[in-house]
């Protein structure tokens, strides 16, 4: 029987932060939607959640999610600081649009 090699997973730790933090960032994103006070700002992505609703969104979302998983692995086989870098940043960047989500629907609520 042949067995392909083996590859393992680079940065596990933070590819999963990213994908927790991608996830927190589609479930804030629906929960304001639902209010009815805000909508989608991404033009892309608005595109997709009017004509699919959420579905669209969540489909969307997730293979930007794993456009990013599988860059920076393949960039990791040559260049993983490079990689690393990326990942950072992209789990920076989905946190502060997460806390930025979470602010407003604190704030719609009175709670700010």
């Amino acid at each position: 029987m042949t067995r392909f090699p083996r590859r393992s997973v680079r940065f596990l730790y933070e590819t999963t932060l990213f994908i927790v933090v991608s996830v927190l960032d589609i479930l804030m994103t629906h929960r304001l939607i639902r209010t009815g006070r805000f909508h989608e700002s991404n033009p892309v992505a608005k595109f997709f959640y009017d004509h699919w609703d959420m579905d669209g969104m969540v489909y969307f979302k997730m293979t930007m999610v794993a456009v990013v998983v599988v860059l920076t692995q393949l960039i990791a086989r040559r260049r993983p600081q490079r990689a690393h870098m990326v990942l950072r940043l992209a789990i920076c960047v989905v946190s502060v649009v997460v806390i930025y989500s979470l602010l407003l629907l604190l704030r719609s609520r009175g709670l700010l």
